[in-house]
């Protein structure tokens, strides 16, 4: 479709006329460069993330009178887990407290890690890594939430969708990604009316290494 924003403006110029700001009236005007949202998935935008976990929610309206479908750009770029531990293969990283005064008639645990050298009761020494980064391949979670408004008759008219670096749609709520990495969220209004939305991606909730990934789980990992 050929876009003919420009001879509109050339022709509204020639008797003295000018666009309408108003989003309401962007279909009418039959001119999109107004729009706030993104209609082109090769043209979209969008934040780089640098730490997990992490959650971008989206919240707005699209449809009449506006943009049908709206893309953001996601890139990551990981390099901690910030001030949160992240679970890796479902074991949650360990706090090490140097305050061991009692609290509720418990001491808290304390960890000498020159006494734990060898294996005790058939219970082998602590493993301690060097952090997220030292982590070889690792894959993290990604899940799209479409909390919706919690009216179905709208909710049901709002489409959310992920996409790949390639622009190939992931039939999948719950994917894996590397840690640096390009996707895309694409939201669409399949009614002709304007519908608010409500969208959640939560990214990096879990983490995995690659090494120990199932068929299943290597085929969800987006390119």
């Amino acid at each position: 479709m050929a876009d003919v924003t420009n001879a509109i403006n050339e022709y509204r110029s020639s008797y003295g006329g000018s666009n309408l700001s108003d989003p309401s009236y962007y279909s009418s005007s039959r001119l999109l460069n107004l729009s706030s949202a993104s209609n082109s998935i090769s043209q979209a935008i969008g934040p780089t993330i640098t730490t997990i976990p992490f959650t971008l929610v989206y919240q707005d309206t699209i449809g009449l009178f506006g943009a049908e479908n709206f893309y953001v750009k996601i890139t990551l770029d990981i390099i901690d887990t910030g001030n949160t531990h992240t679970t890796v293969n479902q074991y949650q990283g360990l706090t090490i407290q140097t305050d061991v005064a009692l609290e509720n008639t418990y001491h808290k645990a304390y960890e000498d890690e020159a006494s734990d050298l060898s294996t005790v009761n058939t219970f082998e020494p602590s493993v301690r890594g060097a952090g997220f980064a030292e982590l070889i391949e690792p894959v993290l979670s990604l899940e799209m939430e479409n909390t919706g408004t919690g009216n179905m008759y709208v909710d049901r008219h709002v489409d959310a969708r992920l996409y790949d670096i390639n622009y190939n749609e992931v039939d999948l709520d719950t994917a894996l990604v590397n840690k640096q990495s390009v996707f895309y969220l694409g939201i669409h209004a399949r009614n002709t009316r304007r519908l608010p939305y409500n969208i959640n991606l939560k990214i990096g909730e879990t983490v995995n290494l690659r090494s120990e990934l199932n068929e299943e789980q290597e085929r969800s990992i987006l390119p």
